[in-house]
């Protein structure tokens, strides 16, 4: 118990750091859209799905406003733990009768295992439960390169082809609406549509790309070239600065400094907090 304590504190520890105005997590995260989302909305209940190798920010999650807060983890042992609360746990890749099916939540976010299996049946699993006024989260959406969008686990970031399941099911789906954030290896937002103050949103790709999509992946090939020609279009990718305005939400604190800490150092990079700066998981 001790060592789990321990272990707890030096992620906490490494995650403040990297917070800091020239950290890789400065900019806005996951959780920060997470929690501006829920604040703005009013929400209260939030489930994660992720395996013990993705995620990796539960803590950060803002419990004054979601008071109910469920893990599902896969690809979890038994003995695993990290300090926080694992509401559902499967061993291997399985999440089969895990969810209840009468519960559901205000906000989901996935962050699978980066394989298209895990990933589209998580999404899949995370709208099944999504509440109909809810939004839906979706962690590396947008890989750099090549080797961050392999197939098959890589050494450092590896989003593999979340991207590919993620784009899959919102052209599947009519009823859905969706943008991509183009920060921390892209964090994809769905919504379910209801009607007003939803039309900015239904953008994004048309029917002749979808369609190009579809032939594309009938044919097995890689998709990332494809990806790469047509992502801000396929993801509806929007800038930090586009979703703050159209969400309504203000920046947090730690995008603020970053932008001050550049600003006043003359520092002539990307924000931080974008795709290339945040590592994946």
């Amino acid at each position: 118990m001790g060592h789990q304590k321990t272990r707890s504190l030096i992620i906490k520890a490494g995650a403040w750091r990297h917070r800091l105005p020239w950290g890789r997590e400065a900019g806005l995260q996951k959780y920060d859209l997470i929690n501006a989302l829920a604040k703005k909305n009013g929400y209260q209940s939030y489930l994660e799905i992720c395996t013990t190798s993705t995620g990796g920010r539960s803590w950060k999650i803002d419990r004054k406003q979601l008071r109910v807060c469920h893990r599902l983890v896969y690809r979890c042992p038994e003995w695993f733990e990290d300090g926080h609360d694992i509401t559902y746990r499967s061993t291997n890749e399985s999440i089969n009768n895990l969810l209840p099916g009468a519960h559901t939540y205000d906000i989901v976010f996935v962050d699978p295992w980066h394989t298209f299996e895990c990933s589209m049946r998580d999404l899949q699993a995370g709208l099944s439960v999504l509440r109909e006024d809810g939004v839906m989260i979706v962690h590396d959406c947008c890989p750099a390169n090549q080797e961050h969008a392999s197939p098959q686990p890589t050494q450092g970031s590896w989003c593999g082809v979340t991207y590919c399941a993620f784009v899959e099911l919102v052209l599947s789906r009519r009823d859905l609406i969706y943008y991509t954030v183009d920060t921390d290896h892209g964090c994809g937002v769905i919504k379910q549509e209801s009607g007003e103050g939803t039309r900015m949103l239904k953008q994004g790709a048309t029917g002749e790309l979808a369609e190009q999509w579809r032939n594309q992946r009938n044919r097995n090939t890689d998709m990332f070239e494809f990806y790469c020609n047509h992502k801000r279009e396929l993801l509806n990718l929007i800038s930090v600065e586009e979703f703050l305005a159209m969400e309504g939400v203000p920046a947090p604190l730690s995008l603020r400094s970053a932008q001050f800490f550049r600003r006043t150092n003359g520092l002539e990079r990307p924000a931080a907090g974008q795709a290339e700066n945040s590592a994946a998981g």
